[in-house]
């Protein structure tokens, strides 16, 4: 029995010793009052809730072990340097940090890490820093070719050449090409939707730099720039069907090329799902099952993070039904439960106001005319605004700020009219306190108007901000947004002391 004991605990702990990797080393000259941050993806994108801090010694050395059980990409963080880390069960690294740089010098998973540093990973590439990126945006489609792509196949031979000539095994030399290669293709795309290029052209680079994109869709070689790669995919996807819906003039009743749906079952679906759901449907049309399901799970916890439970509930139903087995099924419903507590929370928080259709507001001035002797910062969003959303996490900070000062929060939403519940539960759940009004797409139109009337810059984009001082008067269009942190602060600050 004893020794039974003790071949059971030999077994644990060689388990337990596997499932990790250890990553230890020494930061020179530390700076105490600097922090040693590491994000492990769940699968993709850089979320700050999936960083943890590594304790550091007061003579800078430090030593952690991460819960790894498959092979993962993470992201070491100090004094404002970025490093990929290639992490592996039962592997570990020593690494050496100054204020501006991070090396390695030992380990078992030295060779792989060295072998990304040596193909510059982390690299912001030239296209995407000024002047280059508004040089750019001036170019034709021809031009960019030349610049770009061309540049951009060339650069992913000579670094695919320095993977070839490691002394890594084929599985891991196939996971670094794969994310070096998606990861280009990404920061081309990202260049495509921020420059200012015309629609045609950017809509012509993205469907070529798609198009030739070469890329084995195994699980095995799946890491954060793969994973990230499948999303612009899909939405690379959704521009080539709707240029083909166009040019062969494809009825609404037939269906959309890729995704299986006709339009008008598409437009339906809308109602009830986020566009999280349409891509989900794109992604089983498209990608193997094993790795739809992970690509969905961070949309479910994206729209967890969003405190967007309407969507997380509708998407996580149609997630289940396809794969009920999910491992990470009790951790979505944990989110879920999570949210419908904030909801029941903040149902009597009298700190929002819901402007309901019993009082009915024709103009923004009628509301702002409540307020006068504050100023009124005014936000125009919608619930199914990604860039909406992502700037009320913000938000928290900018009330913070300005708790004792004279200034009202305003929100005027688009939604149309059966989402107005979704609306209200989505105010709640965040607990976004101020002013709110929702107005569906033909009722919004005059308040556009009103809004814009001296703007240069006429376009009715989602999300904007406008400010009103405290006699009503609107003095701010297009004013900063919350994400501009002191920016923004400074522009109110100066309307707020007139």
């Amino acid at each position: 029995m004893k020794k039974i004991l003790v071949f059971l605990l030999m077994t644990l702990f060689c388990l337990s010793s596997h499932a990790q990797f250890k990553l230890s080393g020494k930061i020179w000259n530390y700076d105490p009052n600097k922090t040693l941050e590491i994000n492990i993806p769940l699968v993709f994108g850089f979320y700050k809730e999936n960083s943890q801090r590594i304790t550091v010694a007061g003579d800078g050395t430090f030593e952690v072990a991460l819960p790894v059980t498959a092979r993962k990409s993470a992201t070491l963080i100090y004094s404002g340097v970025f490093q990929t880390l290639l992490l592996s069960p039962g592997k570990d690294l020593i690494a050496n940090l100054t204020d501006s740089t991070i090396g390695f010098t030992a380990g078992s998973a030295l060779t792989e890490n060295r072998t990304i540093q040596q193909i510059k990973l982390d690299e912001v590439p030239f296209f995407m820093k000024a002047p280059a990126l508004n040089n750019l945006a001036k170019r034709s489609l021809a031009e960019l070719r030349q610049q770009l792509l061309i540049p951009f196949l060339a650069d992913c031979n000579q670094m695919n050449e320095v993977i070839r000539t490691t002394s890594l095994p084929s599985q891991l030399k196939d996971y670094i090409r794969t994310e070096l290669y998606t990861k280009r293709i990404n920061h081309l795309n990202d260049f495509a939707r921020v420059a200012e290029l015309p629609k045609p052209t950017s809509d012509s680079l993205v469907l070529e730099l798609f198009g030739k994109a070469s890329i084995n869709l195994q699980d095995n070689f799946g890491g954060p720039s793969f994973y990230s790669f499948l999303d612009n995919y899909l939405r690379y996807l959704e521009t080539k069907a709707f240029v083909k819906i166009r040019s062969e003039k494809i009825p609404s009743s037939e269906p959309i090329p890729y995704f299986g749906i006709s339009l008008d079952s598409a437009n339906r679906l809308m109602n009830s799902y986020s566009k999280d759901y349409w891509r989900f449907i794109g992604a089983l049309n498209n990608f193997p099952k094993t790795i739809v399901e992970k690509y969905n799970f961070q949309q479910l916890v994206n729209l967890y993070h969003d405190r967007d439970l309407t969507h997380l509930k509708a998407l996580a139903g149609a997630h289940w039904k396809i794969f009920p087995t999910d491992e990470h099924r009790p951790l979505v419903e944990r989110y879920i439960a999570d949210l419908d507590s904030l909801l029941i929370a903040n149902k009597q928080n009298k700190q929002i106001r819901l402007i309901e259709d019993d009082q009915p507001i024709s103009s923004i001035y009628d509301l702002i005319a409540e307020l006068k002797g504050k100023v009124v910062y005014l936000d125009v969003w919608g619930t199914w605004c990604g860039p909406c959303k992502f700037e009320l996490k913000y938000t928290p900070e900018l009330k913070k700020r300005y708790i004792d000062k004279d200034i009202a929060f305003v929100y005027l939403d688009m939604d149309e009219d059966h989402h107005d519940q979704d609306w209200k539960d989505f105010i709640r759940v965040n607990n976004l306190t101020g002013i709110h009004l929702r107005k569906n797409r033909k009722q919004i139109e005059p308040f556009w108007k009103e809004l814009l009337l001296n703007a240069k810059d006429k376009a009715e984009y989602y999300p904007q901000y406008f400010i009103f001082d405290k006699t009503g008067k609107l003095v701010v269009e297009k004013a900063l947004r919350p994400s501009n942190g002191k920016q923004l602060y400074d522009q109110i600050d100066q309307i707020l002391n007139q």
